[in-house]
């Protein structure tokens, strides 16, 4: 390197933030893309009972060993804060997130990267809009990260998820 290029400033700069550009990119979990067709979110419905569709979901968590390690109740938080903002749009005619884990899969999910805590726990909606009260919402967030190597240990969780909101589906299908 000749004298004036170690006295461009500007040449400096751009050198290291193309260094800082690199490096970032080696640290930081990148996630993967969805593949074609598929949505971040997987959701199912089902003509039903709310209260019904919950106590079923419950009971297929239960029948597995897993427990329920806790309920939001979003519905119920976006009605109070709308009034508090008066803001008077019913977005849920109800609306909860049941939150569970599952000891073996989480422990080998976490196994292969740690960084997989981010997931836990898992987590079901279970919602219906005002407008059809009966139609009962069931969903989940896929689980997205880049690694191809991973994509099984990730899959376990998914095909957890969706085989209880089969279960609840196939249930109030049998109701009927």
């Amino acid at each position: 390197m000749n004298k004036s290029n170690r006295e461009n400033p500007v040449q400096w700069l751009i050198i290291f933030a193309i260094l800082l550009m690199t490096l970032s990119g080696c640290t930081q979990p990148q996630p993967a893309a969805l593949q074609a067709g598929e949505e971040p979110v997987v959701i199912r419905s089902v003509i039903a009972d709310y209260d019904q569709v919950w106590d079923d979901l419950t009971m297929a968590l239960t029948s597995r060993g897993l427990v329920i390690s806790s309920v939001s109740h979003v519905g119920e938080m976006l009605e109070r804060t709308g009034k508090a903002l008066n803001q008077n749009t019913k977005i849920f005619a109800r609306a909860n997130v049941m939150e569970f884990c599952s000891a073996v899969i989480s422990r080998k999910m976490m196994e292969a990267n740690p960084h997989y805590i981010a997931f836990c726990p898992y987590q079901i909606m279970v919602y219906s809009l005002p407008e059809e009260p009966e139609k009962i919402y069931l969903g989940y967030r896929r689980l997205i990260w880049a690694g191809v190597q991973d994509r099984q240990v990730l899959q376990a969780v998914e095909t957890l998820l969706s085989g209880l909101i089969d279960e609840v589906v196939e249930t109030q299908n049998e109701y009927q």
